[in-house]
């Protein structure tokens, strides 16, 4: 009975192995044909910018804007067409493409195995190009083993599953020089969160405030009653975020007994510069009080007002004694000056013009670049003192460099600019935000 058993068992086996081995073939076989046909169908549409029909061209147009980043690799080479209705329109597309990306969060492919949590944060830092910081020199850490339930998701929400799975949580590193987030050891609280393309907004706390005022002169009692969110944005270390709204502008705010709050205080309507350095905001809300009876925000929604730059270029400038212009894109760079003082340091002056329109606030120009000297090993000086004015047509930009030697010598002096500046209301959605209930007796 029992080598009948094994007989059968050996027959089965590679019948069964086969049946696996097809269904997986077919299942690959299927996913390839499926990324040709979308190939051969961008390759159509592109070949339709071109078409003699203008009714054509603006449906291909149309329909290659509405596939985004799918089309992004086709439409870069169209850039480049020998057509010049193709060349333009697929310019066109590509600059809408990368203002698409400038705003979506970061992807992350997550392995279905379980890691320990140190290796999902690598895996995270490395898809991403965000700073993930662990390790003793930040405080002790939970490498627990996780398993996370998603094959593919947002940075932040990843990062978010991963620190809960391991009862870790995350704070932006202090040092401004090297942004990022350091994940420690503490189980993550239970503040509403909302995510929206590359930004996280947290909801830290909610302060209800009950006031009663007795004038003792006309024995007159005012009693106040005031309610007030306190929230925190945080935003991926590649989202260039140059200037924001001082405050978020209220949509809707919900409670679960149907009443829909207002605010209480006006929100300012000016810009602010952003630090280059910085990750994140703290910001507050305030609202006509709810009622006691509610017992949470069903919705809580808000437009918060961002600049952000991307698809960065370089200019790299090895005499830093000619005065000649520097000419790339839409900008003109001439070094007006360039100093050497005692101890290594070096003091560089530069004239910057583009030929675009000037942002809103124009303070905005003088944040949305960077200047770095580097020495004869590669090595980056240390900034050291930096001054920035408008002029007429662009930026006089001043910087102060420090070399790691009195005999640190300049090799190159590298401007980074942005090709792409967009602005955008943000919506920032919470659903189900506690309420405070308590009351004066």
């Amino acid at each position: 009975m029992h080598g009948r058993l094994f007989t059968l068992v050996c027959v089965l086996m590679p019948l069964v192995f086969g049946l696996f081995v097809a269904a997986t073939t077919s299942a690959q076989e299927k996913s390839r044909s499926s990324e040709a046909n979308a190939e051969l169908r961008v390759a159509r549409l592109i070949r339709d910018l071109g078409a003699d029909s203008f009714a054509i061209r603006n449906q291909a147009d149309a329909e290659l804007a509405k596939l985004g980043p799918d089309a992004r690799r086709q439409v870069e080479v169209a850039t480049r067409s020998d057509d010049p209705e193709v060349r333009l329109r697929a310019k066109d597309l590509l600059a809408q493409i990368k203002v698409f990306e400038l705003w979506s969060a970061s992807k992350v492919r997550c392995s279905q195995e379980t890691l320990p949590a140190s290796k999902l944060l690598e895996k995270l830092a490395e898809q991403t190009g965000n700073h993930v910081l662990v390790g003793d020199q930040f405080g002790a850490f939970h490498d627990r083993d996780v398993k996370l339930a998603r094959a593919e998701g947002p940075f932040w929400e990843v990062l978010d599953a991963v620190c809960l799975a391991s009862e870790n949580h995350y704070r932006p590193h202090y040092d401004s020089r090297s942004p990022g987030v350091v994940v420690v050891s503490g189980a993550p609280g239970k503040q509403p969160l909302a995510y929206a393309g590359p930004v996280r907004g947290r909801i830290t706390s909610a302060r209800r405030v009950f006031i009663e005022e007795l004038n003792y002169e006309d024995v007159n009692s005012e009693k106040t009653h005031t309610f007030q969110l306190n929230l925190e944005m945080m935003w991926e270390d590649r989202f260039r975020l140059v200037a924001y709204r001082s405050q978020p502008e209220l949509v809707e705010a919900r409670t679960d007994t149907g009443a829909q709050l207002t605010v209480a205080q006006a929100s300012t309507s000016g810009w602010n510069v952003a630090n280059a350095g910085s990750r994140q905001l703290t910001m507050n809300l305030r609202l006509h009080p709810p009622s006691p009876a509610a017992r949470e925000l069903d919705t809580l929604k808000l437009k918060w007002g961002l600049i952000a730059v991307g698809d960065m270029a370089a200019i790299d400038i090895t005499n830093m004694a000619s005065k000649e212009p520097h000419f790339q894109d839409d900008v003109e760079l001439v070094v007006e000056s360039f100093l050497a003082g005692a101890g290594g340091r070096y003091e560089a002056t530069l004239v910057l013009s583009r030929n675009r329109v000037l942002p809103e606030p124009q303070e905005v120009l003088l944040q949305e670049h960077e200047l770095d000297l580097f020495d004869e090993a590669n090595r980056p000086f240390r900034k050291q003192g930096q001054s920035n004015t408008l002029t007429e047509h662009g930026a006089r930009l001043k910087l102060t460099f420090v070399g790691e030697t009195e005999a640190s010598a300049p090799k190159l002096l590298r401007f980074t600019y942005p090709r792409v500046r967009a602005q955008k209301d943000l919506e920032v959605v919470f659903r189900h935000v506690p309420l405070p209930t308590g009351r004066p007796e």
